[in-house]
């Protein structure tokens, strides 16, 4: 899960139960198909947490995604759960627990995605109602309740897409730079990135933890821009100097003639939702730097 590594998660998960559910599927799921369900709480200190429950046929290798957001964070916890037609059962250690049942509510009804791609599916209406109790380490966000709509809209809209596209350009020419450090461990990894596509210009910077324990993922991601003086490279690529603001607290030096090559030395820290005062810089760390510009198009 480095890099993009929530979002890649997040709709892994999201096609996973899409190829499980059939076009009449019902929102609580169908006993033939494995169970599925989702809904959406409003979290404290501007987050929104999203929950996607599945299981496989027979409600086998049941998990549960927790997608929680913030307007430039993220964390997503991917845990074992019990998930069948009609219930969601899951343990997510510290961070807290859901025990919920499926309650319909009217008819089923036919919807349709919010494009004009794909056709419709019928959907029972109704709620999940029991215990969702919720607390991001180091109370970065509280979310809690005990009646929560059941959406379909993560499934439904699948054929609409709408991803970002990125490009890039590289070469001795292009005037911007990029710069990645990688530290991948068994149970920790982390990755950085910075983009700049001009000298003294716009900076953004990326940057993701993954953590696992007891068949426990973590991801934590934040992405930060900032005015051009939080990155500074020579025309030759030879060195640079990362010094952004909060959430990142100190600096990162790169120098690529060193012995060895490639240092990343410094104090950079930086302070992830649940996780705070990160090192960032290091020998653990696999560093490049490279001339590049960054496109995005929606």
């Amino acid at each position: 899960m480095n890099r993009r590594g929530i979002k890649r998660a997040l709709w892994a998960l999201i096609v996973v139960l899409a190829l499980c559910v059939p076009a009449t599927a019902s929102a609580a799921g169908e006993e033939e198909t494995g169970g599925f369900g989702a809904f959406r709480l409003q979290g404290s200190h501007g987050y929104d947490v999203l929950v996607l429950a599945g299981s496989k046929p027979s409600f086998k290798h049941g998990e549960v995604l927790i997608f929680v957001t913030g307007r430039t964070s993220a964390v997503l916890y991917f845990a074992p759960a019990t998930v069948t037609a009609t219930t969601i059962e899951a343990d997510v250690g510290s961070v807290g627990r859901i025990s919920v049942v499926f309650q319909p509510e009217g008819e089923p009804e036919r919807i349709r995605p919010s494009c004009s791609e794909g056709g419709s599916s019928e959907v029972q209406p109704g709620s999940w109602v029991g215990t969702v109790d919720l607390t991001g380490e180091e109370g970065f966000t509280h979310a809690e309740g005990t009646r929560l709509k059941s959406i379909v809209s993560p499934f439904i809209n699948l054929v609409c897409g709408g991803t970002v596209g990125i490009g890039e350009a590289t070469g001795q020419r292009v005037p911007g730079a990029r710069l990645v450090a990688r530290s991948a461990a068994k149970k920790n990894s982390l990755f950085l990135q910075v983009n700049q596509n001009r000298p003294a210009g716009p900076v953004r910077v990326e940057a993701s933890v993954e953590e696992r324990r007891h068949g426990f993922v973590v991801s934590r991601e934040v992405v930060h821009r900032y005015p051009g003086s939080a990155f500074d490279f020579d025309p030759k690529l030879q060195s640079a100097v990362l010094d952004p603001p909060h959430p990142f607290s100190g600096h990162a030096t790169f120098k690529r003639a060193a012995k060895p090559r490639n240092q990343w030395t410094g104090n950079l820290l930086l302070d992830f939702p649940g996780r705070a005062n990160v090192p960032m810089t290091g020998g653990r760390f696999n560093v490049a730097l490279w001339h590049a510009k960054r496109t995005e198009d929606k």
